[in-house]
C-alpha cells in the first residue's frame, strides 16, 4: 500500500510488535525504546495513516521539540499522499492542495473526510509556560510520545491529563505509546520497569539481524562507524545511563581520568608542526590561557592574568615568531568580551587570527551539535581518548588539566549534546576552565572558502 525509495513498505520483524500497537490498539501503554535512525518514524507513521483513514481515530504526536515533531508527521503525510485511495479522503482547500501537501510536509494537522486525523504537540521544556498552555488546551484518545525521554516530568504530567480518565472505560480503548532513546532516569525510565506497559526493546544487534535476512537495518560497518559518536549507549545500545554517571540536571561527565595522558615536561617530542593555537582570552582575574596542539601532544604556551588588549597581540606576534610554520589563521580565539577586541586589533594589524563564537552553529553539524562549543569539546574528547598527551602544566601545586574533567555534557529537546553552561561550572568551581577551553579552541576549523 506504501513505498519507501520506490520499494512497497515492508515492516521488519523488530518492528511488528511497534505496528500492531498502533494499528490493532490492542494495549493500553506502550513503551518502546529502539535504536536512532533505525525506522520507527517510518513504522509509526505508516500505522497511524492507515487507522486514522480507515477508523476515523485522531491522533497527537507529541515531542519535546518542533523538529522532532515533524520528522514523523512528515512521514504521515509522505503516506497520506502517496496512496491515491488514502489521499482522496484528505480534508484539502484551495490553500493547501495535495501537491503543496506533498512539497511542504510541515504540516501540524492533516484531517480526512471521515473525522480521522494527526495532529502534532510540541511541549519544549525551554518555553515551559506556553507548552503546559498549549498541552491543556489538547484532548486526545491516542497519543504517540515521540522522543518521550526528552519531554521533562513536569511537562509529561500534562500528557497524561490531556488524555484523562479510565483507559477502558470507552468502547475502542485509549492508547499511549512511548517511543524514544534512553537517555534521562526520568518517567521514561520508569514505564520501562512498569508492568502496565507493553515494553518492546531492542538495540543495534536487532537491527543488524534484520539487515542480514534482507530487511531494513543497520549494517555491522555502520554500527562501527558509530561507535565514537555521541550518545553511542543511548543511541544504538539502547542503555539507560547508570544513576552514578548523570547528575541531577542530566548531565554526564565528558572526559574521565581514565581518559587523559599527561606527560612529564619534555618527555613526549611534538610530532610534526604545530597545528593549531586555541586561545582562550579571560577577564574578572581569569586567566588568557593559550594552548598549543600538535599531532599527538597539547601544551601550555602561555598563560597570564591581563586585560591588556595589545598586550595579548604582542604574545600572538611572538608566538608566529616562535613557529614559522603557523599561520596566523590557525591561532583561534574566543570571539567574546574582551577577546572579540584582541581579534579585531588583530586584523587592523594585518594578523589574520580566526574568531570563534563558541555559541554560534558555524560549519557546526547541527544535527548532532547545539553550537560551536559542544562539537570542538566533542573533538577534544575524541582526540584525548585517541591517547594523545597533554604536557603536565601545574599552578598552585595542581595540574591545570584537571579542568578537563569538570565539563560535562548532555543531550537537548533536539537530540542535539550540549555542554553545561560555563555560568553553573564557574559557581561549583569559583573560576572558569581556562586551561580547557583554550584546547577546546584549538579544535575548532572554519568553513573552507574554494575558488
Amino acid at each position: 500500500m506504501f513505498k519507501v525509495e520506490g520499494k512497497p513498505l515492508v515492516i521488519a520483524p523488530r518492528f511488528r510488535p511497534l505496528f500492531d500497537s498502533i494499528f490493532y490498539r490492542n494495549r493500553d501503554r506502550v513503551n518502546v525504546i529502539a535504536p536512532t535512525q533505525d525506522g520507527k518514524s517510518m513504522t509509526i507513521a505508516a500505522a497511524v495513516v492507515l487507522v486514522a483513514f480507515s477508523e476515523s481515530e485522531r491522533f497527537t504526536i507529541v515531542a519535546p521539540s518542533e523538529r522532532k515533531a515533524s520528522i514523523i508527521m512528515g512521514e504521515v503525510i509522505e503516506f497520506a499522499t502517496q496512496n491515491k485511495v488514502v489521499a482522496s479522503q484528505l480534508e484539502l482547500d484551495s490553500t493547501n492542495t495535495l501537491d503543496r501537501l506533498r512539497r511542504e510536509r510541515s504540516k501540524r494537522q492533516i484531517t480526512f473526510k471521515n473525522g480521522g486525523g494527526v495532529q502534532t504537540l510540541t511541549l519544549d521544556a525551554r518555553n515551559q509556560k506556553n507548552a503546559f498552555k498549549s498541552a491543556m488546551g489538547f484532548g486526545s484518545k491516542n497519543i504517540i510520545a515521540d522522543e518521550a525521554g526528552l519531554i521533562d516530568d513536569p511537562l509529561w504530567s500534562t500528557v497524561m491529563r490531556m488524555i484523562g480518565g479510565d483507559f477502558k472505560g470507552e468502547k475502542r480503548r485509549k492508547i499511549l505509546i512511548k517511543i524514544g532513546n534512553p537517555f534521562f532516569r526520568n518517567h521514561f525510565h520508569r514505564s520501562s520497569n512498569d508492568e502496565r506497559y507493553l515494553r518492546i526493546e531492542h538495540n543495534y544487534l536487532d537491527s543488524i539481524n534484520d539487515y542480514d535476512n534482507g530487511y531494513y537495518g543497520y549494517t555491522p560497518e555502520y554500527v562501527e562507524e558509530m561507535r565514537e559518536e555521541a550518545f553511542f549507549d543511548v543511541f544504538y545500545e539502547c542503555e539507560f545511563p547508570k544513576e552514578d554517571l548523570i547528575d541531577d540536571k542530566g548531565f554526564r561527565q565528558l572526559i574521565t581520568t581514565d581518559d587523559l595522558h599527561i606527560s612529564e615536561e619534555g618527555k613526549v617530542k611534538p610530532v610534526g608542526n604545530l597545528l593549531k593555537v586555541g586561545v582562550d582570552i579571560g577577564g574578572g582575574g581569569d586567566y588568557n590561557t593559550y594552548i598549543g596542539r600538535w599531532q599527538n601532544i597539547g601544551k601550555v604556551l602561555y598563560k597570564v592574568k591581563s586585560d591588556d588588549t595589545m598586550g595579548n597581540v604582542g604574545t600572538i606576534r611572538e608566538l608566529l615568531e616562535a613557529y614559522p610554520e603557523l599561520n596566523d589563521s590557525d591561532i583561534n580565539i574566543d570571539d567574546i568580551g574582551i577577546g572579540r577586541g584582541v581579534r579585531d586589533r588583530c586584523h587592523e594589524l594585518g594578523i589574520m587570527v580566526t574568531g570563534v563564537a563558541a555559541g554560534s552553529t558555524e560549519n557546526v553539524d547541527t544535527l548532532k551539535y547545539a553550537n560551536i562549543k559542544a562539537q570542538c569539546s566533542w573533538l577534544t574528547r575524541q582526540w584525548i581518548r585517541q591517547g594523545k598527551y597533554l604536557e603536565e602544566y601545574e599552578l598552585n601545586y595542581k595540574s591545570v588539566w584537571e579542568q578537563c574533567l569538570w565539563i560535562k555534557y548532555k543531550t537537548n529537546s533536539d537530540k542535539q549534546l550540549i555542554i553545561e553552561p560555563k555560568i553553573e561550572l564557574k559557581k561549583k568551581k569559583g573560576k572558569s576552565p581556562d586551561f580547557y577551553e583554550g584546547l577546546m579552541l584549538s579544535f575548532y576549523e572554519p568553513p573552507y572558502i574554494g575558488f
